[in-house]
């Protein structure tokens, strides 16, 4: 009996002239989406790719100087984008994807994607992912919200009932119809996704094909709570256009409403300094000492007299290398602690407003969505704290070969003797490689748990207000 009445269902909703032309609409947006991110990241990829290139060429032909001179001449490192970026682009154009490293500071990364584009497009942006957070949920409405409530109106449900159908045969039938003709509108976009991907150069960078598949299952979770909810909604309501009113309420709420609320309440509870506040407590920091009472300057001196007394020695010129190098070496050690501290904090705040958000999630499943979504895609902000840890640890790198070569030239050379490429070479190019798929689902665990609260609880709903289904 249910698949019958699934099947009834299904080639009526494919019968529906109305449900026909949303559907193209939404599926021509899809595939629209797709193809346009698709070919922006291609072209971005193969832009940094350039960039990376020149940066390399400029930094080995840069010309002899002393290696001090080099840490501040410093290189470019440019963030690679995911491959699942073509599908949720996340917060990849408000964080910035190129990081200045050298010597002595930490810098974040700058050159935001945003700052480039349009007004309208810093309005909103076309994704595959937006598509079925917001698009699909709202023709799912519009399938659904006559599906009970418009039998009852027209009559219908009452001879169906009549016939002994049980209303629980009768609700899970018309879920499973309208569930296969969701599933077969969208089956084409996800094979899509999965051509572009397929296609990409690195496309299997960072586990992609077990991140799509939990991103499959992210949204079919997502759906299936949206369909078990407008099928509750419809079952109670006396008329399908009170079902329709409730139901559109709801959408505007969960796609538009919540989004800027949980933002809203994250930085209300979870504030974080402005870029003017962190700047100088960190600059502070690297003087004073991270508890403000150890000035940099009695450090390095207690830090000359032991290395006096390891070497027995009673000057400084009388070591048997050049103190001003393993002086910067000290010195970026200690400013590798502010750094960490500093930025360590920062990070740690950011990753908890994602949190409280993610949670807010339990109120409208959006939320646990797009936490999910962009976790799985490796475009949330773990991602990009990933690579920011990267490129502090290859500037790390970097300073340090330039530190210690500048400790084995001669000690009169003050800064060092001028060295050229072969000191440069010995510094190996940025390679950044991304997180594997395991980090990606520690990250979306949480939003993954609210798709899952709200499915089950969204049909555990709909089974409690099946039995009291009246057909008037």
């Amino acid at each position: 009996m249910i698949l019958a009445i699934a099947h009834k269902e299904f080639l009526d909703a494919w019968r529906d002239g109305r449900f026909r032309i949303a559907a193209t609409v939404v599926v021509l947006l899809l595939g629209v989406a797709l193809l346009l991110a698709w070919q922006q990241v291609q072209r971005t990829r193969a832009e940094r790719a350039t960039a990376a290139a020149l940066e390399r060429e400029s930094w080995l032909n840069q010309g002899e100087k002393n290696s001090h001179s080099a840490g501040h001449y410093g290189v470019y490192v440019f963030k690679p984008l995911a491959p699942l970026a073509v599908f949720d682009r996340g917060i990849e154009p408000f964080v910035g994807t190129t990081v200045f490293l050298e010597a002595h500071r930490q810098n974040q990364a700058a050159f935001l994607p945003a700052q480039d584009t349009t007004a309208m497009r810093r309005f909103g942006e076309l994704t595959a992912a937006t598509g079925l957070q917001l698009l699909v949920p709202l023709l799912v409405v519009l399938l659904t919200f006559g599906a009970l409530a418009g039998e009852r109106e027209r009559g219908t449900l009452r001879q169906v009932l009549s016939l002994g159908v049980r209303p629980r045969d009768l609700v899970l039938g018309k879920a499973l119809g309208l569930a296969a003709a969701l599933g077969a509108l969208l089956l084409p976009v996800a094979l899509c996704g999965a051509v572009a991907l397929a296609q990409s150069p690195g496309g299997d960078a960072g586990g992609s094909w077990i991140r799509l598949a939990w991103l499959g299952g992210a949204y079919a979770l997502y759906l299936a709570a949206i369909l078990g909810v407008c099928l509750a909604v419809s079952a109670v309501a006396s008329t399908a256009r009170a079902a329709l009113a409730v139901l559109l309420v709801g959408w505007a709420a969960n796609a538009v409403l919540a989004p800027r609320l949980g933002a809203d309440l994250a930085q209300r509870l979870l504030p974080t300094p402005k870029l003017a506040e962190f700047e100088s407590a960190m600059n502070k920091a690297v003087q004073e000492g991270l508890d403000g009472h150890n000035p940099r300057n009695q450090r390095l001196q207690e830090f000359a007299r032991q290395t006096l007394q390891k070497h027995g020695k009673t000057r400084l010129e009388e070591l048997p290398f050049n103190f001003n190098g393993l002086v910067m070496l000290e010195s970026e050690r200690m400013a590798g602690e502010v750094f960490d501290h500093h930025f360590g904090r920062l990070w740690d705040r950011l990753e908890s407003q994602d949190r409280l958000v993610t949670c807010a999630g339990l109120v409208a499943p959006l939320l646990g969505l797009r936490a999910a979504s962009m976790a799985l895609a490796g475009t949330d902000f773990t991602h990009h704290r990933h690579f920011s840890v990267a490129a502090e640890q290859h500037r790390r790198n970097y300073v340090r070969v330039l530190n210690e070569e500048m400790m084995n030239t001669p000690v009169s050379a003050g800064h060092g003797g001028v060295v050229g490429r072969e000191v440069w070479e010995k510094l190996p190019a940025f390679r950044y490689d991304p997180p594997p798929s395991a980090h990606a689902l520690r990250a979306a665990a949480p939003g993954l748990v609210v798709l899952f609260l709200w499915a089950a609880g969204a049909w555990a709903a709909l089974l409690l207000v099946v039995p009291r289904l009246k057909p008037n």
